[in-house]
């Protein structure tokens, strides 16, 4: 602990000298002056016009430093790169190669002429340019191996960009930009195994590095792993009990478990270490909602909206509470609020078209149906739906119709499969009907009792159930 007082009081101490020197700075070009300064604190002045974005200061201020320092490659350096910033390529490029020639081992000229390649998108002489960066540095050579990971992982080239990741993190364990990007990588090449074996011997290694806790966490949440993921959160927070992230990954790998209330209660003990934002909201709402408490799930999507408006699924929420508690206008109300934010939603659209069923409204549910199988016809219940209300329309043909469409959507749906029996000998194809369900005894027979279900008049024939008993199952 006394080391990190340490090191904040160092930060403190060096951000209050380049304060001063901004400050210096801006009061000579008030007064129309030249002052001196040396080559460190332009270079800090550079630097901290960079960090605001202000790169027409920036690069002011590197022309003032050619005055005072002509013979200083550092400027013409910094000029380079904030020409690359500035999208300003060719220009760069020009002065990397003036800066090589006179100094060809100048490790900076191959790193910064690499990410100017890579922006360009020519990866090859991107890659070369790190390569030779590589070949002449001597330190924070975890930096370059960054930048060809994150070169290959926009070649699309995912193995060979984990293989970057793992050399950057064996030079530095602490670089949290190649554990968040290496993960993308790992995905690709379905490496995550791998990656979570990595982590735990680098853990080994280093046993109180809580981002390795956290991102071995991470990998083991994208396994559906998430007990091992919560033991790995535990050890994270462990050594930094304030570190907000892990609280609330711990708190949605309890959701996935399905232990709502120890989510809640772990989403709420991050609230004291980070501002509640509209998504956490919204995961409450969610456990709530799983715990059939729709008025507090209710209050916490309310939350959520009223920090992101915008945020559609959380309005689609307050309209599930309603429509969970038979408040059909109340919930066709929210649900078509979110789907003004996303009009393709088909979940959204099946919602809706429930809540008008619900109220007899029968020409907007179909309406609503329709939009379900047009935008998401992955959607099981859509079909279901839909040719559910063709057949109470008295539109049994339709219903099989729909349906056989449906089957090449979901053709190992079963209930899809007994439904277009029922609507076959609805239609009067009562034969057709027969044969379709001697053919679905053999794929589903434990399926059938839904003819039943959706015919209860079917059991009085028997046909039917002789079908059924030759195929093995009970009538």
């Amino acid at each position: 602990m006394e080391e990190d007082d340490d090191d904040m009081e160092q930060q403190d101490e060096n951000s209050e000298l380049i304060q001063k020197s901004v400050e210096k700075y801006e009061e000579m070009r008030e007064r129309q002056e030249k002052y001196f300064f040396d080559v460190d604190a332009l270079v800090k002045i550079i630097d901290h016009f960079i960090d605001r974005f202000e790169y027409e200061k920036s690069l002011e201020v590197t022309k003032y430093a050619h005055t005072l320092h002509p013979h200083s490659v550092n400027f013409t350096l910094k000029e380079a790169q904030l020409y690359a910033l500035m999208g300003q390529e060719q220009k760069a490029l020009q002065l990397l190669e003036k800066i090589e020639h006179v100094n060809p081992f100048d490790v900076e000229v191959h790193l910064i002429r690499g990410n100017i390649y890579n922006t360009l998108e020519k990866y090859n002489r991107a890659i070369a340019s790190y390569r030779k960066a590589l070949e002449m540095a001597d330190d924070q050579k975890d930096d370059i191996y960054l930048s060809l990971a994150i070169t290959y992982q926009n070649m699309a080239e995912y193995s060979k960009a984990v293989d970057y990741y793992k050399l950057c993190l064996l030079a530095n364990p602490s670089n949290e930009v190649a554990m968040e990007e290496m993960i993308v990588s790992l995905e690709f090449s379905h490496r995550l195994s791998e990656g979570i074996e990595f982590y735990k011997r680098l853990i080994d290694e280093h046993p109180y590095g809580y981002m390795l806790w956290y991102y071995l966490a991470d990998l083991y949440g994208k396994q559906s792993q998430f007990e091992q993921a919560l033991v790995a959160y535990d050890y994270c927070l462990l050594i930094k009990e304030d570190f907000a992230p892990a609280h609330l990954d711990m708190a949605q790998a309890l959701a996935m478990l399905e232990r709502f209330q120890e989510a809640i209660d772990r989403y709420k003990l991050a609230f004291e270490y980070c501002k509640p934002d509209a998504f956490t909201y919204y995961n409450i709402g969610e456990c709530h909602e799983n715990l059939q408490d729709m008025e507090t799930a209710r209050v916490h999507y309310k939350k959520a909206v009223k920090l992101s408006p915008e945020m559609s699924q959380a309005w689609y929420g307050i309209g599930v509470t309603y429509e969970e508690e038979d408040r059909w206008y109340e919930a066709i109300h929210y649900i078509k609020k979110a789907l003004e934010l996303d009009d393709q939603n088909g979940e959204y659209w099946l919602a809706l078209g429930d809540c008008e069923y619900r109220l007899n409204n029968f020409e907007e549910a179909e309406e609503c149906y329709k939009k379900v199988i047009d935008y998401d016809p992955e959607n099981e219940e859509g079909w279901i739906a839909y040719s559910e209300l063709l057949s109470e329309l008295n539109r049994p043909f339709e219903a099989s119709e729909l349906i056989n469409t449906a089957m090449f959507y979901h053709p190992d749906n079963a209930e899809i499969k007994y439904r277009q029996v029922c609507y076959l000998y609805l239609s009067g194809y009562k034969q057709e009907a027969y044969e379709r369900l001697a053919e679905t005894l053999d794929t589903f027979p434990e399926g059938h009792a839904i003819i039943y279900d959706l015919i209860p008049s079917l059991e009085a024939d028997d046909r039917i159930k002789s079908i059924i008993l030759n195929k093995g199952g009970r009538s």
